[in-house]
């Protein structure tokens, strides 16, 4: 037993002196590896400093850049000992001490590095945040901290502590887009570093840990809290008096917020990049620090295509009908190729592709037949009650009706393809209200609440279209579904890849035989019934919607690969609230948001489009665009039984009611009907006796005469001129973000923007 437990020391021993002398020739050999990096250091500054970062498009257009702002450098020797010492006591109060590495956390991440672990954990000393900074941009691996811990001892071997540091504050971000304390300085308060007083200093020095959410313009209450915590530890270290502590305790330095000259410029799609910003953001990536490059997947060519579509057919309608439009597409990988928020990113930047929530109307009623036919209560030949519906009792009943005398039952085809109510509710009911919304919830990826009421079946849970574009893409990829992503690939500052966007595959319940009828059911729509107007789009299949009073007009599908949605309705400024609301209208879904789906859709198929399910052969006759008229739409109900209240002014977009008590008010989406018909149109496909149309190879011509568009100008007739996204109004080198922008001849603005100043004109605050 001692024998042994001898011998097992003996090799616990050598093993660990092993592990040791591996370790030491490691750190050896990286520290030797990066002497080149420091070798040229200043020249190294002059290019890093210089770089902007920029988002690029799929097909290598720019869409966005930002230059980060630098300012005149600071001197250590220039610097009172109270700004000196609030970075100290911010970021490392032992930094004149130590050799410029926590030795002990180097034995801590060569044991993970060996463990192969990447979770680098432990804290950095201000030569190893400098070495991170300058060479390994926002990667997170125990390779990169050990090459930071290499280049940290190599930067402590060629330089002074005072260059170091000088190093440090001339180059570390302090948030808004300031590098350097001397930045900082300018654009918090308004003057130079060497004029900070003990508060200030302390409240700049406390922002280089998490600059872009705890800086006094983002937060100011939380960098009062920061500030002092910085005086607490220069108090301990006996770096400044308790009466001057207390005096920088209380004072609340006035913050005049220089953000207006931000070095930043959208060149297109600003929906799109504002999106990319967003995602940026959530990924902890902050390209305001300038030289990194990220490629998306929008296509530029596509995403003018989509925008002319969407503002053609707004135009057309004019007037009193829809003045936004919104379409939003993908292909069978989830890559977004096209992203269209709004109709002027200068007057609203509210995106209604991805942070509205709108009601999806009767294009909601895929996902409840779906889930009906996957559970066997209904199948593709069924008959289904269209007799009147009531619920709730009292002042709360409701009785729920479909256009014209149909009672009895109607096919699922018909109940489908034009849009009837009833059935889609009755559906929802076999289904259970809350078994059915969960269901719904988990196989289609809806992340908004889908709620169990009767009238979600017609669409009254408020979702986003991004949300609407994943759960589309079921029926095309036969029950799969794909997660829509924006960013292909990052770069860092230092040329590392940082990060690289993939197709995410989520399997569900629904079941291609399931897809295939609702795949037929959706060619219907568009061939016969509610959405005519997706014609134009060869291939099209897809669902209408039209919520209460026309508030929104919807059209959802997919053709060959590509999955797309659009929206459409009339957006009006309340002073007021100064917020945007959506107004009641007269239009339908397939009078505005088919037309320009088509359109977009048609573009994005002959550039993207793959037959993702082998045979999408297109039939004859089948591609020609239909305009029904518009006295009376198949998807909007004169259903005068339910007693549902018009909240249209109520709530701002993409709010619900939260006084609401009653189920929401929804589309009344019923079976179109001729004068005296009193039984709904018999269903091709389970009727025997009704001979199809034999397809025509002539394009169908529009029967409406407003099917003329306005005159597009040719392109000599256009001028450009980069305009502010806030404004309008021609930009200057004050304005945070700019749009390059075409205008038709005697429409470019003239007037210079007077929102965003100089700062000396500005004033501050």
């Amino acid at each position: 037993m001692v024998k042994f437990l001898k011998r097992s020391i003996a090799v616990v021993g050598a093993l660990t002196c092993t592990g040791v002398i591996a370790g030491m020739v490691f750190m050896f050999n990286s520290v030797k590896a990066v002497e080149p990096l420091v070798d040229n250091i200043s020249e190294y500054l002059k290019d890093y400093n210089s770089k902007p970062s920029i988002i690029y498009s799929s097909n290598h257009k720019k869409l966005y850049e930002v230059y980060p702002i630098y300012s005149e450098a600071v001197s250590v020797s220039s610097l009172p000992k109270h700004v000196i010492r609030a970075v100290l006591a911010a970021e490392d109060k032992r930094f004149y001490e130590h050799p410029g590495v926590d030795y002990m956390g180097i034995g801590r991440v060569v044991k993970k590095f060996f463990a192969g672990s990447d979770n680098t954990g432990g804290g950095s000393t201000i030569t190893m945040q400098l070495a991170k900074k300058l060479f390994s941009a926002s990667e997170r691996t125990s390779k990169r901290k050990i090459q930071d811990i290499s280049i940290a001892i190599q930067l402590e071997k060629r330089y002074t502590k005072d260059q170091i540091l000088e190093l440090y504050l001339n180059q570390i971000y302090y948030g808004e887009q300031a590098y350097g304390l001397n930045a900082a300085a300018e654009i918090y308060y308004g003057k130079k570093a060497e004029d900070l007083d003990l508060a200030e200093a302390a409240t700049i020095a406390r922002c280089i840990r998490t600059p872009s959410k705890e800086n006094p313009v983002k937060n100011y209450q939380l960098a009062d809290a920061n500030k002092n915590t910085v005086l607490t530890t220069m108090r301990e270290e006996g770096w400044i008096t308790q009466t001057e502590f207390e005096k920088a305790k209380k004072e609340k330095p006035k913050v005049k917020g220089l953000s207006n000259q931000k070095l930043s410029k959208i060149h297109g799609a600003p929906y799109y990049v504002a999106a990319v910003k967003r995602d940026l953001e959530k990924m902890g990536i902050n390209i305001s620090e300038g030289g990194y490059s990220i490629t998306a997947t929008l296509d530029t060519e596509l995403q003018d295509q989509a925008e002319e579509a969407v503002d053609r057919e707004i135009r057309y309608d004019g007037g009193s009908g829809p003045n936004v439009g919104a379409f939003i597409c993908m292909d069978s990988q989830g890559r977004i190729l096209a992203d269209v928020g709004g109709r002027n990113y200068a007057k609203n930047q509210l995106s209604y592709t991805t942070q509205s929530k709108l009601q999806p109307g009767s294009s909601f009623k895929s996902f409840i037949y779906s889930e009906a036919l996957k559970e066997n209560l209904i199948g593709a030949e069924s008959e289904i009650s269209n007799e009147p519906y009531t619920w709730g009792s009292g002042k709360n009943a409701y009785r729920l009706t479909s256009h014209g005398k149909f009672g009895g039952s109607v096919s699922l085809w018909n109940a489908f393809v034009h849009s009837v109510n009833v059935p889609a509710v009755r559906t929802f009911e076999k289904l259970g209200f809350k078994i059915g919304a969960d269901h719904i919830t988990e196989d289609f990826g809806f992340k908004s609440e889908i709620k169990a009421f009767p009238t979600t079946a017609l669409g009254a849970s408020e979702v986003k279209m991004q949300e609407m574009l994943e759960a589309y893409s079921v029926f095309m990829l036969d029950g799969k579904r794909v997660r829509p992503y924006r960013i292909k690939e990052i770069s860092g500052p230092d040329g590392s890849l940082v990060y690289q966007g993939k197709m995410d595959f989520v399997s569900t319940r629904i079941g291609p035989d399931v897809c295939q009828t609702m795949d037929n059911l959706m060619r219907g729509v568009v061939t016969s019934g509610t959405g005519g107007n997706a014609g134009g789009c060869p291939d099209a299949h897809g669902k209408t919607g039209t919520t209460n009073n026309g508030k929104s007009g919807w059209f959802c599908g997919y053709a060959k690969g590509i999955v797309g949605i659009a929206w459409a309705g009339r957006e009006e400024y309340n002073r007021k609230r100064n917020k945007w609301y959506l107004q009641p209208l007269s239009e339908f879904g397939n009078d505005v948001a088919a037309p320009f789906w088509a359109s977009a859709m048609r573009s994005a198929t002959q550039k993207f489009g793959s037959d993702v399910r082998g045979d999408l052969s297109i039939q004859p006759g089948e591609d020609g665009p239909r305009r029904r008229s518009k006295k009376v739409d198949p998807d909007v109900s004169n259903n005068e039984e339910i007693p549902i209240p018009d909240d249209t002014n109520s709530e701002p977009i993409g709010e619900p009611d939260k006084t609401e008590k009653t189920p929401p008010t929804v589309d009344q989406d019923p079976l179109k009907a001729g004068d005296g018909a009193t039984d709904p149109p018999k269903d091709p496909a389970s009727d025997p006796s009704i001979k199809p149309e034999t397809p025509s190879t002539e394009p169908k011509k529009p029967k409406d005469d407003r099917l003329k568009k306005p005159v597009k100008p040719v392109e000599s007739e256009m001028s450009e001129a980069e305009v502010c996204a806030d404004s309008g109004l021609i930009a200057t080198r004050y304005c945070p973000e700019t749009i390059n922008k075409k205008f038709s001849k005697g429409k470019k603005p003239k007037r210079r923007c007077t929102v965003h100043k100089a700062p000396d004109e500005s004033g501050g605050g």
